[in-house]
Formats: structure tokens, C-alpha cells, sequence
């Protein structure tokens, strides 16, 4: 039970960070560049609670490989495909990852669901694909060869997921934290070569006025907590609960979007919020 009130608290902290993006939406931010922010918010907060929490240089070297996989795959890779495609066919896409996260964890970790739990997740992450439909939504947009990233970026998740999932149950979480904190380093600065940034006139920018990036940055702390807190639901359940109880995410915030900003949802949205919250109740009573 403590790994699922951790997973939903990550969910709570993954809706603060969409709600501060998409209200950062004039600071054009380049995403290698809010990367390289959530880079440094993961060293102020990562490193400290690792070792506080009893993170050791043993077990943090040996979670290395994994970390640098995992620093690729869930994080930066993500960045990098909301840009690519329709974003609206992209978002539902990406939240199709506890699918996959399922899946590795069957193959990989041998994780056993009975089939009423089986059921639950399938119906929760069927809701969370619906509330990410918007009126955009064009089936032939999938055509598209482009949105095979965002494809790719929801098994990368997964399996990343997984694999982060196994190196925390044969060590330890705080160490893991530890590790992807500086994993996560060179990460994002190749991303920034990469996309050729000039990082250090938007860092200085940033100090220079602080108000036009502040929700930015904000964002950048909340993905930061909510990735720490998905990592830590791991180490009390399995992957394959935990992982679509953080995407519920997406149903608060088209509920914040319905009851708070006065925005029209689709149908579409408002069954898939019931559907979701049906099969979250399901996983959390039935686990």
C-alpha cells in the first residue's frame, strides 16, 4: 500500500509539473535547455536525500550502467519526442507506457499479476490515453514515419522503468537516486551539443531575469520530485502497479483544466477520467 500512495503522490507532483509548463508556455525553452535545468535541480536534490537516506559508493557505482540507460531513455529521450510529430498525437503515444512497462516486467522481473489486477491496469491506462485525446487528434497522423519517436519514447519508458525497477530491488533506491542524479550530467550536456544550445547565455539569462523562467523552473523541481517518487513507489511495489498509478497525471490535469481554467473537454476526456479512476481504485483495492 505505501508503494501506491507514493506512485499517486508522484502522479500529484507529475500534474504540478504540466500545469507549470503549460503556463511556461511564452519561455520557448529549448528542451535540451529545460533538461539541463532538471539536470541541476536533480544534483540539489537528489544527491543530498541519496546520502542522507543511505546511499553507498558501492552500490552507486554498480547502479551506473543502469542510471546512464535510464537518464537516456526515460528522461532526456522523452524531451526530445514530445517535439517530434503532432503534439496531440504524440501525448497519447507516450501515455501509452504502462503498457509497455507491463510487459518488460514480465519478461524481465518475473512480476505476476492475478487477472483482475491484469484488468485494472489495462483499464486504467485505456482512461489515461483517452483524457490525452484533444479535438487535434487525427488518426493520420499516425501515418506519419515522425511519430515513431514518440512510439519508441513510450517503450523506452517502460523498459527503462524495468530495468530501474530490477537494479533497485538487488541494491538500493537512494543509491539509484544517487546515481541517475550524476548519470544525468553528461546526459544532458551531449543533448545540448547536440541540438547545438547556447547554454550558457540562456543559464545567464535565467539569473538575469529570473520572473521569465520562473515557472519553467518550477516545472523542472516538480519532474525532478515526481521521478524520485516514482523511483521510490519501486522499491515497496511492482513496477507494473506503480507505473499506471503515476500516469494518472493525466486525468488531473484535464480535470484542472474542466473545473479550474473553465476549459471544454471532449466526451472522450470525461470517460476516460472515469474509466482511469475506476481501474486506479481497482489496483489500490484489489493489490
Amino acid at each position: 500500500m505505501i508503494g501506491m500512495i507514493i506512485a499517486i503522490l508522484s502522479a500529484t507532483f507529475m500534474f504540478g509539473w504540466q500545469v507549470f509548463l503549460k503556463q511556461s508556455h511564452t519561455e520557448e525553452l529549448n528542451p535540451s535547455v529545460s533538461f539541463f535545468f532538471d539536470m541541476i535541480f536533480g544534483l540539489l536534490i537528489w544527491i543530498p536525500i541519496g546520502f542522507i537516506f543511505g546511499a553507498t559508493g558501492n552500490e552507486i557505482i554498480k547502479n551506473l550502467p543502469i542510471a546512464f540507460v535510464s537518464a537516456i531513455l526515460s528522461e532526456a529521450f522523452v524531451f526530445y519526442a514530445l517535439t517530434k510529430g503532432n503534439l496531440s498525437v504524440s501525448s497519447v503515444l507516450i501515455a501509452t507506457y504502462p503498457i509497455f512497462t507491463l510487459l518488460f516486467s514480465f519478461i524481465i522481473n518475473n512480476e505476476v499479476l492475478t487477472p483482475i489486477q491484469f484488468i485494472c491496469i489495462i483499464l486504467t491506462t485505456i482512461g489515461i490515453i483517452m483524457t490525452c485525446i484533444e479535438k487535434e487528434f487525427k488518426l493520420k497522423g499516425l501515418k506519419n514515419v515522425v511519430i515513431i519517436i514518440p512510439f519508441l519514447a513510450a517503450v523506452a519508458i517502460g523498459l527503462a522503468d524495468t530495468l530501474s525497477k530490477h537494479t533497485i530491488d538487488t541494491t538500493s533506491v537512494y543509491s539509484f537516486l544517487v546515481a541517475i542524479a550524476l548519470c544525468q550530467i553528461p546526459v544532458s550536456i551531449g543533448y545540448l551539443l547536440i541540438t547545438k544550445q547556447k547554454w550558457k547565455e540562456t543559464i545567464a539569462d535565467s539569473k538575469n531575469d529570473i520572473k521569465k523562467y520562473k515557472l519553467g523552473l518550477l516545472a523542472g523541481v516538480f519532474n525532478i520530485v515526481a521521478t524520485g517518487l516514482l523511483y521510490i513507489s519501486f522499491s515497496f511495489n511492482l513496477a507494473s502497479i506503480c507505473s499506471p498509478l503515476t500516469a494518472m497525471s493525466t486525468p488531473f490535469i484535464v480535470l484542472y483544466s474542466l473545473i479550474i481554467l473553465k476549459e471544454k473537454i471532449s466526451i472522450t476526456n470525461k470517460l476516460g477520467i472515469i474509466i482511469s479512476f475506476i481501474g486506479t481504485l481497482g489496483i489500490i483495492i484489489l493489490s
